[in-house]
């Protein structure tokens, strides 16, 4: 190899590597804000009351849905969301014999 080759290779090799530690630079920073934002839904969590009837669950999503602006679309995946109910439950049936 001579040695405008093996120059060549030294340089690609610097920048490679230059380039790994903006990337690690980057994922360390993307890192640190996951945690933080999973701290902050686990106060979020925590401070949800404990229990909570499904009774007013229903009733709180019925008031939600009716003040929506987009109506249609979620009563469509209200929709779709109940007629995937019966074949969960076939396939949850099936699964455990």
């Amino acid at each position: 190899m001579s040695s405008e080759e093996l120059d060549h290779l030294r340089s690609e090799n610097a920048e490679l590597r230059r380039r790994v530690e903006v990337v690690q630079a980057e994922i360390d920073e993307l890192r640190a804000q996951s945690l933080q934002r999973r701290n902050e839904v686990r106060q979020l969590v925590a401070d949800l009351p404990t229990v909570v009837s499904r009774r007013s669950v229903l009733r709180e999503m019925v008031r939600e849905g009716a003040n929506h602006p987009d109506k249609v679309g979620v009563f469509g995946r209200a929709l779709r969301k109940l007629g995937r109910g019966p074949r969960k439950a076939w396939r949850l049936l099936t699964r455990s014999q």
